[in-house]
């Protein structure tokens, strides 16, 4: 069996466009979520968003032999000792059963091994691994994306891992996006009229960030918004970053989708403790109806404060469009660790950790270790007083 990673470049940039065009026709996602089965070489392949307050599927797409699937869908799904972990799991990051043992401590691989679901569905499929992807950790809701594999599979390898990580930020924005418009799937079907019923602010903009469309709701937050404006009719952030970061993440979005990556999702609109935060979904290479226009380059999502302040870390990846390693070498750096520390907690090459810290300095624009100690502590959330 071929490896991973020795197969058609050409697969990533084209599951990555289904995996957008699934947004707005949630009929395409079993096939989506089959290419990246079949990319990955896995038996199985499992995406969902759970509601955690009434423990209840929002969205949920399956794929792989019917015959393994259903028996654990209907007899194991409660059972699986790994969920647990979730809370601890990186976005973005894939994980397999070895490093979710170590995730969970010492008693988890024997805890598996014995349980009810290996002896009756594991073993008798010889099923052996998976990528585990964490997608959505919020309050209410989680999501994540599984492939399974069997023991015919060649074993896991970092390559393999690394082309998980880079399809898990385009699954994230897509699942994040199609979360918006579930309350509404019921009451239409075409997206325009998806998005002018949605209670989210949505702006569809061109490449230039010429504002195109605004539904109802975004018209609303134009008008009352210090946050949001409209300049000549160009799309205007308040927040410098957050300008920044959208506007590159419309251009980027238009000229290589797979290059997106992480960049354009929950973007802090404000350095506030609880800021609003903005999605863009590039639109280019949709179907007209899924555009409003041809000129259409990114539809932008706003969704209101949460409840919960945003870590200036996860702000930074979001305005700078930081994968989830680089994410983590900026919050080392902040901590005050020096390059070969952050080497040796991280089970890495200094060269590795100075390529990745490089790559930080050049997508924040900061050209030294201090300059991003006080970007993350402006950044940071103020403490509120009792």
């Amino acid at each position: 069996m071929a490896e991973l990673t020795k197969r058609d470049d050409g697969a990533l940039p084209r599951i990555v466009e289904a995996i957008y065009d699934s947004v707005t026709d949630v009929d395409r996602w079993q096939a989506t979520l089959d290419e990246i089965r079949r990319l990955t070489l896995g038996r199985l392949a499992m995406l969902a968003v759970v509601d955690t307050a009434s423990n209840s599927a929002r969205f949920s797409v399956s794929c792989g032999d019917a015959a393994v699937l259903e028996p654990l869908q209907r007899d194991y799904g409660s059972e699986v000792p790994f969920l647990a972990a979730l809370p601890k799991m990186d976005i973005d990051v894939p994980f397999t059963v070895d490093s979710i043992y170590a995730l969970q401590g010492p008693d988890a691989r024997q805890d598996w091994v014995a349980s009810r679901i290996v002896r009756e569905w594991v073993e008798p499929n010889r099923l052996d691994d998976f990528f585990w992807v964490a997608l959505m950790k919020r309050p209410g809701r989680i999501g994540t994306l599984m492939v399974v594999t069997d023991r015919d599979r060649p074993q896991i390898s970092d390559e393999d891992l690394n082309l998980v990580s880079a399809l898990a930020p385009h699954v994230r924005r897509a699942v994040t996006i199609g979360d918006l418009f579930e309350c509404e799937r019921r009451k239409a079907d075409v997206f325009r009229s998806i998005v002018e019923n949605l209670h989210h602010p949505v702006l569809i903009v061109s490449v230039d960030m010429r504002i195109l469309f605004a539904n109802p709701a975004a018209e609303a937050l134009l008008t009352e918004s210090s946050a949001v404006s409209s300049i000549r009719g160009h799309l205007a952030f308040a927040f410098p970053h957050a300008n920044t970061a959208i506007a590159r993440a419309v251009e980027l979005g238009t000229r290589d989708e797979f290059a997106l990556g992480p960049a354009g999702i929950n973007i802090p609109l404000a350095k506030a403790s609880i800021p609003a935060v903005a999605h863009v979904m590039p639109l280019a290479r949709r179907e007209i109806s899924a555009r409003l226009s041809q000129r259409a380059a990114a539809a932008i999502f706003v969704t209101a404060a949460g409840a919960a302040p945003i870590p200036a870390l996860d702000a930074v990846a979001a305005l700078f469009g930081l994968t989830a390693a680089e994410r983590r070498v900026a919050g080392h750096i902040a901590a005050g660790m020096t390059r070969k520390e952050i080497a040796a907690a991280s089970g890495v090459s200094d060269g590795t950790v100075k390529s990745q810290l490089a790559t930080v300095f050049d997508k924040t624009g900061i050209g030294d270790q201090r300059g991003l100690e006080l970007l993350i502590r402006d950044l940071s959330p103020p403490l509120r007083s009792r």
